[in-house]
């Protein structure tokens, strides 16, 4: 009986005491070779019985606990390794946030985490990424810094436990008090070295279980890990953003050599992305525009003629029309600026916009059936950012009061561009534009220049 028992995957765990009158040595190993866990020989005292059956429970109960912890640890052991290795590897702040926030509602079975960072000035803490929260109030929590439970967290660099309902209640009336409604919960900083970077928020235990003490260690470790891997990351993206602002910034430069001030570069960039976003909405072979696809779209616009540099003033600023010779000098603009752009990429490899740029600069001019310059390209051959620029410019180029030139009306912008499906303009780009070319129109108006700037004459006589 105990062997069949012990057989079955169902019974290898229940205790199991024999209990015989034959006393002999050979008998009892015979029955603990079974499997049972116990041998009693007969006459059987009462009270024997019961403490050996006591004990059996007590070491079967410290078994199954001491397996259930080491799982646990086991479990959290993983958690934490995949944790460490993927955040070490995270190239954005959205994905140190998001995978932060997902190892913790693991670890601490929490329905509800968020971490808050500081605004850039430093005067107050909003929810940067949230896991579980679905109530715009939540979402949208500004927390002074200092104020508060988190403000509290921020500047003290203390954990604050929420540990009973009575608690809760207590900080019901901060602006932050609806992280704090269901207990327990936890604020805990994010310090780097030298300073705080955020505070995580963690609650939403499904039965109101408290934290543990090895919880409360893995949110620490957790912590440690994700502030360091924050300043890191805040420290290259001031660095990427400054050297980006200077090369925008000399773009623009570049643009206004006359002296005007012009916004074709802000409307170009407008237009530019919300084509980027109608193309992806629609799926399709466009399902490569990604969030960051946009952002280093957005980055890479304002380059797409800094190659006008290289234009002798002669030409750029000429008020009268180009001579064959000039205008060829001037179409050098594409393939000078997309080896000035080389020229950065060689020296910063990271700055994955500046290829899109490079792209947008060599490649806007060129038309989807090949007559385009500088190389002739055609159909997906010309890359897709420049395809999407193209259209943005030349409506532009349309709609914008020049020296030489009148405005033409919103109307007949549309019907150029549409007019140019299949010829100079990808079809697919200019179907998008056609879902929204009122918003072209809105931001036309709102984006108006004042004065005509003279250089933008030059770059745009080239669309012709």
């Amino acid at each position: 009986c105990t062997r069949r028992i012990k057989a079955d995957t169902r019974g290898q765990s229940i205790p199991v005491i024999l209990t015989s009158s034959r006393c002999d040595p050979a008998d009892i190993v015979a029955g603990l070779e079974a499997g049972a866990d116990e041998y009693l020989t007969k006459p059987l005292n009462a009270r024997e019985l019961l403490l050996r059956v006591n004990t059996i429970i007590r070491l079967r109960r410290e078994l199954t606990r001491g397996n259930e912890v080491r799982g646990e640890q086991s479990r959290a052991l993983g958690v934490l390794s995949d944790y460490s290795r993927t955040i070490a590897s995270a190239e954005s702040l959205d994905a140190i946030l998001e995978r932060t926030l997902a190892a913790t509602a693991e670890l601490t079975c929490s329905r509800k985490t968020c971490i808050l960072l500081p605004d850039p000035e430093h005067r107050c803490l909003a929810v940067a990424r949230s896991f579980g929260l679905t109530d715009k109030g939540d979402l949208e929590i500004r927390v002074p810094l200092g104020e508060a439970t988190v403000g509290e967290v921020f500047q003290t660099h203390l954990p604050v436990l929420v540990a009973t309902q009575d608690d809760a209640k207590s900080r019901a009336g901060g602006p932050d008090g609806s992280l704090f409604r269901q207990s327990p919960s936890l604020a805990t900083a994010l310090c780097a070295p030298e300073c705080a970077v955020g505070v995580l928020v963690v609650s939403g235990r499904p039965d109101g279980r408290p934290f543990s003490a090895l919880e409360l260690d893995y949110v620490e470790l957790i912590c440690n890990i994700a502030a360091a891997s924050l300043a890191d990351c805040m420290s290259r993206q001031a660095r990427d953003d400054a050297r980006d602002s200077i090369v925008v910034g000399l773009a623009k430069l570049a643009e206004h050599r006359d002296s005007d001030t012009g916004q074709h570069l802000d409307r170009v960039t407008r237009f530019s992305v919300l084509l980027a976003q109608e193309l992806r909405s629609e799926g399709g072979c466009y399902g490569i525009i990604t969030d960051p696809f946009i952002r280093d779209l957005e980055r890479a616009v304002p380059l797409h003629d800094i190659g006008k540099v290289a234009v002798p003033d002669y030409i750029l600023q000429k008020p009268g029309r180009l001579t064959p010779d000039e205008m060829a000098v001037m179409r050098t603009h594409a393939s000078i600026g997309a080896r000035t752009i080389r020229s950065l990429i060689e020296r910063v490899p990271g700055a994955g916009f500046l290829t899109i740029a490079e792209q947008i600069a060599f490649g806007h001019h060129e038309w989807w059936n090949g007559t385009g310059y500088p190389a002739g390209l055609s159909g997906e051959a010309i890359p897709l950012a420049a395809r999407i620029v193209a259209v943005a410019d030349v409506y532009d180029a349309v709609t914008t009061k020049r020296v030489y030139k009148e405005a033409m009306s919103h109307d007949r912008a549309v019907a150029i561009i549409l007019e140019g499906a299949g010829t100079q303009f990808d079809p697919a780009v200019v179907n998008a534009f056609s879902k929204r070319e009122g918003d072209f129109h809105r931001l036309a108006r709102e984006l108006a220049d004042e004065a005509p700037p003279v250089a933008l004459r030059r770059a745009e006589a080239c669309h012709t």
